[in-house]
């Protein structure tokens, strides 16, 4: 008994009841159901026990409110839509032939560009793309 008071100066009582109530039940994880806990296993539990104390009792979180409302998606223009239409078949042909670098400098440089490799490519370039080239 003077182990134990030693070990547990300074822990609550309501600990060290709990965790008696604990080890006397079953309660606790991975504790031996046919031994009597050692002074270590129970120190742990009582330590444990002081720990969540002065949670208990408190108020639960709120549960999070979401965010505002998402703006409503914007419908591409034609000419956007154009070019994700000419982007995509592009996308493809430059995985099949392993030139991805070739794909994003085109993009990075224009319209004009993206049209040249997708010819180059024969990934075939709808009529309104080939208007917006005439038209820039």
């Amino acid at each position: 008994m003077q182990t134990y008071e030693a070990v547990l100066a300074g822990m609550t009582p309501q600990a060290v009841v709990e965790a008696a109530q604990r080890f006397t039940t079953g309660a606790v994880a991975g504790q031996n159901q046919s031994f009597a806990p050692s002074v270590a296993a129970f120190v742990q539990e009582v330590r444990r026990i002081a720990e969540i104390m002065p949670h208990r009792g408190r108020k639960a979180l709120a549960v999070p409110v979401r965010g505002p409302a998402r703006a409503p998606r914007r419908e591409p223009r034609p000419d956007e839509h154009a070019r994700m239409c000419l982007k995509l078949p592009l996308l493809q042909a430059a995985i099949r032939n392993g030139r991805a670098d070739l794909l994003a400098a085109a993009d990075r440089n224009g319209l004009d560009e993206l049209v040249a490799l997708a010819q180059s490519w024969r990934v075939p370039v709808s009529e309104q793309i080939l208007s917006q080239l005439k038209r820039a």
